[in-house]
């Protein structure tokens, strides 16, 4: 077994125990403490998790919480959600991932279509959906499952299955890392959550702030073929422009203030 393969195991374990240690680690997959060891200080690097000595456990839930409500919501934030809505047609079903970003996407859909069908909307944000509240050109659908505070939203299983039953003409996702490998996250189940919104939809729009272009994060999420549009704040560099124009994806980058 890989360490990565032991990684997922042993994050699997914290969601149901909420803690591990490291003799259990040796244990469990008979390795050495070193092996362990070194298992425990990568497992301990994804969000949500904490060091503690001997092991590593689920961080409070306060801490992930204001992790997440510490994340400023700019001007920049404000246009790249403003510019997405833009996108949308009232004939859309659209799946809409967690970020800061795609919870101000519903604050601009009433503004950004007509006529008088509403827009159908599965997600699995909390903010989203608080979002949508008073948008009377929604329609949400709530995937249910077990809340993860740092996210802000639904993660695992259960959500997964769920949104096999939907299919949708539009992805909105969020980014934590977008190079030449692809779209990353340091969150296994932000990542598998977002593998299942991907292959539900027909269009993978991907939105984010040019600073996370460039870099990569331990979880792979998809290759930038599965993308057909980003939206960004600033034109990308020219080598990345060339990738992006290899793989038929449109940029669209939104004007200045």
């Amino acid at each position: 077994m890989t360490q990565e393969e032991r990684l997922v195991a042993l994050r699997a374990k914290l969601e149901q125990q909420n803690k591990v240690t490291l003799s259990e680690v040796c244990e469990y997959f008979g390795i050495s403490r070193d092996s362990a060891r070194r298992d425990l200080v990568k497992l301990s690097q994804q969000p949500g998790l904490q060091r503690i000595r001997g092991g590593v456990m689920l961080a409070p839930i306060s801490s992930h919480t204001e992790a997440y409500a510490s994340r400023p919501v700019s001007d920049v934030k404000h246009r790249l959600a403003q510019s997405a809505a833009a996108l949308l047609d009232e004939r859309d079903h659209l799946v809409i991932d967690t970020s800061t970003i795609l919870s101000l996407l519903p604050l601009y859909a009433g503004k950004a279509r007509c006529g008088e069908n509403k827009l159908n909307v599965v997600t699995n944000s909390i903010d989203v959906l608080t979002a949508a509240e008073t948008n009377d050109t929604m329609d949400v659908y709530f995937l249910g499952g077990h809340f993860d505070p740092y996210a802000r939203a639904v993660l695992g299983a259960q959500a997964e299955q769920q949104i096999q039953h939907y299919h949708v003409n539009k992805a909105f996702i969020g980014v934590c890392a977008l190079s030449s490998r692809g779209l990353t996250t340091n969150s296994l189940l932000e990542a598998t959550m977002k593998q299942a919104m991907i292959a539900q939809a027909q269009q993978v729009i991907v939105v984010c702030e040019s600073r996370k272009i460039g870099s990569d994060n331990f979880h792979h999420v998809c290759d930038l073929s599965k993308i057909d549009i980003i939206i960004t704040d600033h034109p990308p560099q020219s080598d990345f422009q060339q990738l992006l124009d290899h793989n038929d994806i449109e940029c669209i980058v939104v004007s200045p203030k």
